[in-house]
């Protein structure tokens, strides 16, 4: 008769060395879920001693959550170990308050199309440019604007939809970010003048994207400001004839970064993630599934599809995060104030 063994003696053997458990990583992530699966599953195969697992939820309850964790002492060590796809505003704060760990991965040479986060506490992943927006059923081509200043054109007096600055992120970082852009170039006044004349023809300040996009498609608005992504996406699914123009002078972007967490007891494995999350691979999963495309490098063109968005150049504005991040609430007043309606 064979032997029998105990299951604490298998238990105890396994304690002791007899079987390896896995690096548990912990990603923290607003990322769409068929992406999220992709990216384990790939990461996974290539680091089989690395369990990748996902913490699902919204940079500002993230943000919180370190600052909770982190600064206040009140958990041992970090809360997650990497942060992926969160907006750079929101990791730019984080590295202010000192709950960035700095790392500068190898992917991040060469001219990137968005800011870095200082002394390598965060770096973009993916970008979108602002675009206006239009429907080709309503409005021609030819007779679409072409850079921002065609806005302020009578013809568009109450016939464009923006985001509003006060009730969402994207509508203050735009906002923000124009008023950035004229500052460089000559002072920050210019900026509150042009908002202004903008003001002049704004239908509606819109409370979210799809509110925004929803005018477009009914007509109450002939022209929108918004992320291309959006616009691309509301193409794909719901508005094939909804097109748009890239300003030849230039736009703002919206970015999301990556980022390790001060106090990660897994250093070595939340590199090897963020190593992975600036392949080309990844790359061109996230372009597929987000429409963003990548801060750094570029995408295998032969998985994108022909007719997947419109192929038009554009140069993206010199990012200005540190303004932004130091003047943009009280930007953001005295455009309520002086500006919104007025």
């Amino acid at each position: 008769m064979a032997p029998r063994v105990s299951v604490l003696g298998v238990l105890l053997a396994l304690a002791c060395g007899g079987e390896s458990r896995p690096i548990v990583l912990d990603v923290r992530t607003d990322l769409p879920e068929h992406l999220r699966d992709y990216v384990e599953e790939n990461f996974e195969a290539l680091h089989a001693d690395i369990d990748v697992r996902f913490s699902v939820g919204g940079a500002q309850e993230g943000l919180d959550r370190l600052r909770a964790e982190i600064v206040d002492g009140s958990a041992p060590d970090a809360p997650f170990d990497v942060w992926w796809g969160a907006e750079v505003m929101t990791l730019s704060v984080a590295a202010s308050a000192g709950l960035l760990a700095p790392y500068r991965p190898s992917w991040a040479s060469g001219d990137g199309r968005a800011a870095v986060g200082r002394d390598d506490s965060w770096y973009p992943l993916s970008i979108t440019p602002w675009v206006i927006a239009f429907d080709r059923d309503d409005l021609q081509l030819s007779r679409a604007p072409t850079d921002w200043n065609d806005l302020r054109h009578f013809r568009w007096a109450d016939e464009i939809e923006m985001l509003d600055p006060q009730r969402t992120e994207p509508g203050a970082l735009f906002v923000a970010s124009m008023l950035a852009y004229h500052e460089r170039q000559s002072e920050v006044q210019a900026g509150f003048d042009w908002l202004s004349a903008l003001d002049g023809q704004v239908e509606t300040y819109a409370g979210s994207i799809p509110e925004a996009l929803q005018a477009l498609r009914s007509g109450g608005s002939r022209l929108a400001i918004l992320p291309r992504s959006d616009v691309e996406a509301e193409r794909a699914s719901e508005a094939p004839s909804l097109y748009y123009r890239i300003p030849e002078s230039g736009t703002p972007v919206l970015a999301r970064g990556v980022a390790l967490i001060s106090g990660t007891r897994e250093r070595e494995s939340a590199e090897a993630f963020v190593e992975y999350l600036g392949s080309r691979e990844v790359g061109t999963a996230t372009k597929l599934e987000t429409r963003w495309q990548p801060a750094f490098g570029g995408v295998d063109s032969t998985r994108i599809p022909d007719d997947f968005e419109l192929v038009d150049p554009w140069t993206p504005h010199e990012p200005a995060l540190d303004r932004i991040q130091s003047e943009g609430a009280g930007w953001i007043e005295r455009w309520d104030r002086e500006v919104r309606g007025r």
